[in-house]
């Protein structure tokens, strides 16, 4: 059951990158601004060419384009404008697919093409990221948007986008294991549960609650490769995380992640601990 809950959330964390989607008045106020690739060339070499310098072309748009609109406006074009971004990234993909399969190879001429793509993709503020498996995707620069957004949005999406740029400074999960410590995620649920507080109206919340759950599981559950459970002979929890719990009880005692501490080391014996979990989680 455990294995099942860590792939679901190694899958969900995939896609972290999906936001909201904005309000259709919102999308009235920017219906002129979507992204297309229908008139690039499409069998050429210079295909990944094309696509970045659509993608930069489309920046310098953006960011000519907030100065005229509100606030809201504002969140509205961040909204189809990260959309419509990962699209484009996605096609870059598949042009650069055989180079991103080749990430890891050694032989000389493989390293030398991966380094020289990434050099260019730096000139886009893009580049890769090692998720993990041996699987290698192209993304933004972890403070993309906020840099571009956050004098024009409102302050909940400031927020939001900050945040967002303080997490992808690094990885969080590669290889089915939690690449930031267990402290540090436990800090990082507190910081959205600060947001959510601060913002309960925002239209983020639906997207950012979701995340959040996320967090709490991998919080209590680890992922397959960084359990925090010994599962082998006697059931326990590692003395780690034990000391972990206490730090998070401690220092945050009125957190709603405190809780769910309780349920989880009460009950990580019983083989329906997750659904107690998931079922918790849908109460707060």
């Amino acid at each position: 059951m455990k294995k099942i809950l860590a792939i679901i959330i190694f899958g969900v964390l995939l896609s972290s990158c999906k936001k909201t989607e904005p309000a259709s008045s919102d999308k009235k106020n920017i219906k002129n601004d979507s992204i297309t690739t229908e008139n690039l060339p499409q069998n050429s070499e210079t295909d990944s060419e094309a696509l970045l310098a659509s993608f930069s072309k489309k920046r310098l748009e953006i960011i000519q384009k907030l100065k005229t609109l509100s606030g809201e406006e504002a969140n509205a074009l961040y909204e189809k404008y990260s959309s419509e971004n990962s699209s484009l990234l996605h096609a870059i993909m598949e042009k650069q697919n055989a180079l991103l399969e080749k990430f890891y190879n050694e032989d000389e001429k493989d390293k030398e093409a991966v380094k020289l793509f990434g050099t260019e993709l730096l000139k886009h503020q893009l580049n890769y990221d090692e998720i993990g498996e041996g699987i290698v995707e192209i993304t933004t620069k972890n403070d993309f948007y906020y840099t571009i957004f956050k004098d024009y949005v409102t302050n909940d999406y400031k927020d939001y986008l900050y945040l967002i740029s303080e997490e992808n400074k690094m990885p969080y999960s590669s290889d089915a294991a939690l690449v930031i410590s267990f402290k540090d995620l436990g800090d990082r649920i507190i910081l959205w549960e600060n947001f959510m507080t601060k913002y309960p109206n925002s239209k983020l919340i639906p997207s950012v609650k979701e995340q959040y759950k996320f967090y709490q599981l991998d919080y209590l559950f680890g992922q397959d490769n960084t359990p925090t459970v010994e599962r082998a002979n006697e059931l326990y929890i590692y003395p780690e995380n034990i000391q972990e719990f206490d730090r998070f009880e401690k220092k945050y005692p009125k957190s709603p992640t405190v809780p769910l501490i309780h349920l989880f080391r009460e009950n990580f014996k019983d083989e329906n601990v997750s659904r107690l979990i998931t079922d918790a989680q849908e109460k707060l």
